[in-house]
């Protein structure tokens, strides 16, 4: 099963997908990338010029031959006039006419002009003061200007200083005023407008002849028959702006690409608008549109064709800007593909890569759900994929899975790690679910077959049926159900709430620890110990409790353990040592050779203090090292064993007592005698309960007394519970008995009372 997160409402991201295409459009933020598009395209449509308009260029070699310019009237009045017998429909004599020479050379070229066939086009320009904003203009005088048609010849220049448009007229007094380009270009429109001018039109291929050829006689006649004609300047020194994607040209240029552009055809500027609203259709469509892959494809087959639609419609003279269009199609595309990858990671954070399952983070994403959470742990999962291949995993967890699925009811399973699966049942443990969960034990009976295999399963079940808690902890619940049933041979346990107090104190064990031993909780009770052949109490084992103000008696397992693992051993095993000394020295006030014991974990064995402390908790209350016994418990492994035996042996030197506590229940008990410099070993009460009934256990203690004596070792007999056992330990010479039958453990009052010193203790 594939779990999908909840979809949002899409019409958030085609807000965003809208606003960020009206900041490329209306704030024309993507303008240079317009730009870079546009001069791809041109040079994808690049096609020769019509040859209508023939340039004839004043260039280096003309001055070079004629000389220098302004030139004079009469060299001007002779070009026109020779360019004018060839038959030229339009003369454009690109020239403010200022310096002419003499009067008589002005004169003539006056005369050329009203004398001429063809229609002559005079140039007028103007300019804007960046500063007061004021225009100058700058016309041809009037006895040039009546013989002719005055034309607009500035160009527009945008913020990357290139020629991108041209207009067809500009503002002129009360009126309009035709630009060349629009006359060159045969259209007669006084609007105030700006077109595009096709830079697809290759400037290298505009017709040009040399001013000095004609002067000279130099070309055909024919190339200019017909035509219409511009006359400028081209030379080096000559005025240059750069053509988009191209070189710097003579500014002449621009007008005359300007007019062959309206030659081809009148422009059609669209703008942004109009594909920034289809493509704002388009991105709704694929925003909305659920399947991934149509999604994909609407936008990608949109992108491409507000990539490619306008070299078409440029061919027809239609012209837009796609810039903003395709932000609107990226931003969609960014913000679908940003919730699939979004999608997909939530699938890989909520799907068991190997099995394809969906995991706990899936369930808890659905959220809190009613019913019976139930736990199912294979037990020997780990051991099963341990020896499978991984490739077959996926095919052990089907097998679960289908047979986990007769007793889920329809509902969706969900898979942990290590062989736990996770369901909730709508059907409650008093109608049916128990019979439900033994079927199912009873189907995992049967072996499944993974890759040809037999394999056995082990399943336990765990439940939590309160619903009022958060899908978590109850789930984590189950789980620690099915753990104990596994742990108690059951086949299913149900979650014990009280349990969860316990839980709690669990893990604050040891800070409710530190403050116990801050504020007198813990406290010792003394277990006497008896001297078998006297019959006195020559000593007393200090054992810790634990009295909570609010749990009362804590057992010392519940804490002991936990203070080893979480580094409070030490600290523990002090308080209780110097609380025992301060015993044992206000009795060996009173009483000769009172020795108290001690248990010390082995873990402290490694402790560079121990022997200091010890020390120095005898000095502090002036008791004999020879009244403590330190006992160290046969089972503990000895891990640094050389800076253990070394600081046994240094407490050894100092006098104290050191006995092996728990003997015969290790595995290492000749060992332990060889290597520890112990005075006594404590035989385990395992071994002394049974001692007036068991044969084995009677040639085992007397045997283990035997030998303890043969090296110089004292015996001590624990859990001695009745007079008959206390009889045979003293038929085998056994040193010293403890155990309720000599006293119970006890507070250190009622222990000066059985010693008899409770009344000079007062």
């Amino acid at each position: 099963m594939n779990v999908t997160p909840p979809r949002k409402k899409p019409w958030k991201a085609l807000i965003v997908a809208l606003v960020v295409g009206l900041i490329f459009g209306v704030a024309q933020a993507g303008k240079p990338i317009e730009n870079w598009m546009q001069i791809a395209r041109n040079k994808l449509r690049s096609h020769p010029a019509s040859g209508e308009i023939v340039l004839v260029a004043i260039d280096d070699r003309s001055l070079t031959e004629v000389g220098a310019v302004p030139w004079n009237g009469s060299l001007l009045a002779d070009l026109i006039r020779r360019i004018d017998a060839a038959g030229a429909r339009n003369i454009h004599l690109d020239d403010e006419l200022r310096a002419l020479g003499s009067p008589a050379q002005a004169s003539q070229l006056e005369a050329t002009l009203a004398q001429s066939r063809a229609n002559i086009l005079l140039p007028s320009r103007f300019s804007v003061d960046p500063v007061s904003g004021t225009r100058t203009d700058y016309r041809p005088v009037d006895r040039f200007a009546r013989h002719a048609q005055v034309v607009n010849t500035n160009l527009w220049l945008e913020w990357d200083d290139a020629v991108w448009s041209h207009p067809y007229a500009v503002p002129d007094g009360s009126g309009t005023m035709l630009s060349l380009g629009s006359v060159l270009g045969g259209v007669n429109r006084p609007a105030a407008e700006l077109f595009p001018i096709d830079y697809g039109i290759d400037i290298q291929t505009i017709p040009t002849v040399s001013a000095s050829d004609i002067l000279f006689d130099r070309y055909r006649s024919a190339s200019i028959a017909d035509k219409d004609i511009v006359i400028a300047r081209t030379d080096t020194t000559a005025t240059r702006q750069r053509v988009p994607g191209f070189r710097p040209v003579p500014v002449i240029l621009f007008h005359i690409v300007a007019a062959e552009t309206l030659r081809s055809g009148i422009p059609m500027n669209l703008g942004w608008a109009v594909p920034f609203g289809v493509a704002l259709l388009v991105s709704g469509v694929a925003l909305y549109t659920r399947r991934r892959v149509i999604a994909g494809s609407v936008l990608a087959v949109a992108t491409g064709g507000a990539i490619a639609a306008p070299i078409l419609l440029e061919a027809h003279h239609i012209y837009v800007q796609v810039v903003p269009a395709l932000a609107v199609l990226v931003a969609a595309a960014l913000i679908r593909l940003t919730a699939s990858l979004k999608r997909s990671y939530n699938a890989r954070g909520t799907t068991n890569l190997v099995t394809g399952m969906p995991n706990l983070q899936a369930l808890r994403q659905a959220g809190s759900k009613s019913g019976v959470v139930i736990a199912a742990r294979i037990n020997n999962y780990a051991q099963i994929t341990m020896t499978l291949p991984p490739q077959h995993e996926k095919e052990l967890v089907e097998q679960i899975v289908g047979r986990l699925e007769f007793g889920a009811t329809g509902a969706d399973i969900f898979q942990a790690d290590e062989g736990i699966f996770v369901w909730t049942s709508r059907i409650g443990i008093e109608d049916g679910l128990i019979q439900q969960l033994e079927g199912l034990q009873g189907l995992f009976r049967s072996p499944v077959v993974v890759s040809g295999r037999l394999i056995d399963l082990t399943v336990t079940f765990g439940l939590d049926p309160d619903g009022s808690r958060p899908l978590v902890q109850r789930v984590s619940s189950a789980l620690v159900a099915a753990d104990e049933a596994a742990r108690d041979g059951k086949r299913w346990a149900s979650f014990n709430p009280a349990s969860v107090e316990d839980a709690d104190w669990e893990m604050s064990l040891l800070a409710r620890l530190d403050h116990a031993i801050d504020h007198g909780e813990i406290w010792i009770a003394y277990q006497p110990k008896k001297d078998c052949r006297s019959g006195q109490l020559i000593g007393a084992e200090a054992l810790v409790r634990w009295t909570h103000p609010e749990k009362g008696a804590i057992y010392p397992d519940q804490f002991i353990g936990a203070a080893e693992q979480g580094g409070r051993i030490e600290r523990l095993t002090y308080h209780v040592l110097d609380q025992a000394l301060a015993g044992a020295a206000a009795i060996n006030r009173r009483k000769h050779r009172f020795n108290v014991a001690v248990n010390l974990s082995v873990l402290l064995l490694d402790s560079k203090r121990l022997v200091s402390t010890v020390e120095t908790l005898l000095q502090k209350h002036g008791v004999d090292p020879a009244s403590l016994t330190l006992e160290v418990t046969e089972t503990s492994t000895l891990g640094s064993a050389a800076t253990q035996i070394a600081n046994l042996e240094r407490l050894s030197a100092m006098g104290i007592q050191l006995s092996i506590d728990d003997y015969g229940t290790g595995f290492s008990t000749l060992e332990y005698l060889r290597r520890i410099p112990a005075s006594e070993i404590k035989i385990d009460r395992s071994f002394i309960s049974m001692l007036d009934s068991s044969q084995s256990d009677r040639i085992m203690v007397n045997s283990t007394i035997q030998l303890a004596h043969s090296l110089g070792r004292k015996v001590v007999a624990e859990g001695v519970e009745s007079e008959a056992i206390l009889t045979e330990l003293k038929r085998m010479h056994c040193d010293i008995a403890q155990g309720y039958h000599v006293g119970r453990p006890m507070p250190f009052a009622d222990l000066l009372e059985q010693l008899g010193l409770a009344e000079r203790a007062a």
